[in-house]
């Protein structure tokens, strides 16, 4: 596009010098030859169409480059959402599984709590508060999907605090441990 303006500026300043020559022809009365004139405003017809497909195969090669940085992101998309659609899944199946485990949890609590009652262990109130505990290590377990915030969507959750945020076993052992100790000894004070 460069040498396209140098040679327009160039041909523009011969037409304007042989214009003037032309003029000061007709005015001396002079024969004056306009066919180099003709070839000149030729020059600058054809500069004309040169730049129009030079603009115009530049905008072509743009937007194939496009299409195909287009179509990239299309095949990129694809397999995101692929992995979107296999990671949903995988939160489903985690999800329902959770509250099998939570359900399995409540009633094997509630077994243990009648168990331990008939074995004479009355007060098991620690035991009896298992969806509240529950309740709190699935918070602190979740609590990574906010952030500093306390909302995931439509749940809002409380600040998980710090004994909940410990291996769910090991406080659930610590936790009905002196009592099955208690029940299995036979020692019921």
């Amino acid at each position: 596009m460069a040498d396209f303006a140098t040679r327009r500026r160039e041909a523009e300043s011969r037409l304007v010098e042989l214009k003037h020559m032309h003029g000061i022809a007709m005015l001396d009365g002079k024969p004056f030859d306009l066919a180099e004139m003709a070839d000149v405003e030729r020059e600058l017809s054809g500069l004309d169409a040169a730049e129009g497909e030079a603009v115009r195969r530049e905008r072509l090669e743009a937007a194939k480059i496009e299409e195909t940085r287009l179509e990239g992101l299309r095949q990129t998309l694809i397999v995101v959402e692929e992995h979107r659609l296999e990671a949903a899944d995988r939160a489903e199946k985690a999800a329902r599984d959770v509250a099998e485990a939570l359900k399995e949890f409540r009633l094997r609590s509630a077994d243990a709590v009648g168990l331990l009652r008939a074995l004479g262990v009355n007060n098991v109130l620690a035991l009896d508060e298992t969806d509240h505990r529950m309740s709190w290590r699935l918070t602190a377990a979740l609590k990574p999907l906010t952030g500093f915030g306390r909302r995931f969507g439509q749940i809002v959750f409380p600040e998980a605090r710090s004994p909940y945020d410990q291996p769910w076993r090991a406080e659930e052992q610590a936790i009905a441990g002196r009592y099955i100790s208690k029940a299995l000894k036979g020692d019921l004070q």
